[in-house]
């Protein structure tokens, strides 16, 4: 085959061409690079990304729950119950409300014909009388073998010794982004920037009905940075390095449990304060050739952080667990509250004793149950994290 004189025109002018373009292409392919103009060669040298896995395993150390708005029911407002309550019996007569300032619904309710055996025993034992069967509810101050004058309770309220840990092992996929800040890669800097959320099992602690229960979930993006020293040249096969971590813990989407919703009385809302940490490290890396890598790290950050929780419409009943814990004698003294509510249980004809004062004692308030409160709960989270990755060289 033979080739006429203009297409080897043709052919020189496209060669001619192309050259002449590879200078624009170039500056092209800068303009669109991740990296700005001249700086490809030299960072690009010096960038790794690793994919792996973080796990972190927990210690807590929490202080008792605190009440923050005050005891769900005070003791002025349990005696002006029991004053209530007797208030009732006094004026309904027998068999109705006719005649009463109260209603046929409070009568039949509160008055059971009259009797009031369960709330003298109650309020004897609660606050103490020259006679549980005749209470004076204005004696003051209250004796000392009530559940008043032993405690020194100025209410009702969240139990003492309400502790909390959170779960044990956590863990999530991460990708990290890593860079040599000498030219002989001595000092890294490596950020962790993309992390799938953490639930995290938050359960009680103490000598209480919530010990070991699971109490409420929340979530966790740890953003983390570590700047490390590695040992060694960086061609080595093995290189260990030590360094400091630093951590920004962001908590959201907590949800409490049924079952503390049911304890603390009412729906309750879980936040955790964000939180910063820092903390040492240590790990090791193996060099597989120029652009792949085996990483593995182990650190140790600290975290104090509060957790706030919120319940609504809250409702306090003869079946309220927490009624179990407010006060513990382990002698299974009849000053213990739950022995103390068993006698005006016991002495009530229908059961619901306590509900009903309960329900008084909202009455007081003017309100149809006891309210919203808030608790808070300091812990501190000392989390060892292992991290296990693979990484490449840009």
């Amino acid at each position: 085959m033979r080739f006429r004189p203009d297409g080897h025109k043709a052919a020189a002018a496209l060669l001619i061409a192309a050259c002449t373009a590879l200078p624009t292409l170039n500056a092209h392919a800068q303009a669109n690079s991740i990296f700005p103009t001249g700086w490809d060669s030299n960072v690009r040298s010096r960038l790794f990304m690793r994919i792996g896995y973080t796990s972190a395993f927990t210690k807590t150390k929490s202080e008792d729950a605190r009440d923050i708005t005050g005891d769900v029911v005070s003791r002025a407002q349990l005696k002006a119950a029991f004053k209530l309550a007797d208030a009732i019996v006094a004026d309904c007569p027998s068999g109705g409300g006719a005649g009463s300032i109260y209603s046929a619904a409070d009568c039949a309710r509160y008055a059971t014909s009259g009797e009031n055996t369960a709330y003298e025993f109650a309020a004897g034992l609660l606050f103490g009388t020259t006679s549980y069967a005749n209470p004076d509810l204005n004696a003051e101050p209250e004796a000392a073998d009530t559940y008043f004058g032993t405690t020194g309770a100025k209410g009702f309220g969240i139990p003492s010794g309400i502790t909390a840990r959170a779960q044990r092992q956590i863990g999530t996929p991460t990708l990290s982004i890593g860079y040599w800040i000498d030219e002989d890669r001595k000092w890294l800097l490596e950020g962790f920037l993309l992390a799938a959320p953490m639930s995290i099992k938050i359960y009680g602690g103490g000598d209480n009905g919530l010990n070991g229960r699971h109490l409420a979930t929340t979530k966790l993006l740890p953003p983390l940075v570590i700047g490390s020293y590695n040992f060694g040249k960086k061609e080595d096969l093995l290189r260990p390095y030590v360094g400091v971590g630093a951590m920004y813990a962001v908590f959201f989407g907590g949800k409490s449990t049924s079952f503390f919703d049911e304890y603390q009385g009412g729906k309750t809302t879980v936040t955790t304060r964000n939180t910063f940490g820092v903390g040492p490290f240590a790990g090791l890396q193996t060099q597989l050739n120029d652009e792949w890598h085996v990483n593995v790290s182990v650190g140790r950050i600290g975290l104090r952080t509060t957790s706030r929780l919120v319940t609504s419409n809250t409702t306090i009943t003869s079946d309220s667990a927490v009624l179990q814990d407010i006060s513990k004698f382990k002698d299974d003294s009849p000053r213990d509250l739950s022995n103390l509510l068993e006698l005006g249980e016991s002495a009530w004809q229908n059961g619901g004793f306590t509900t009903r004062i309960m329900e008084l004692a909202a009455r007081v308030k003017g309100q149809p149950n006891q309210g919203t409160f808030v608790r808070e709960q300091k812990m501190k989270i000392t989390n060892t994290i292992v991290t296990v990755s693979v990484g490449r060289s840009f």
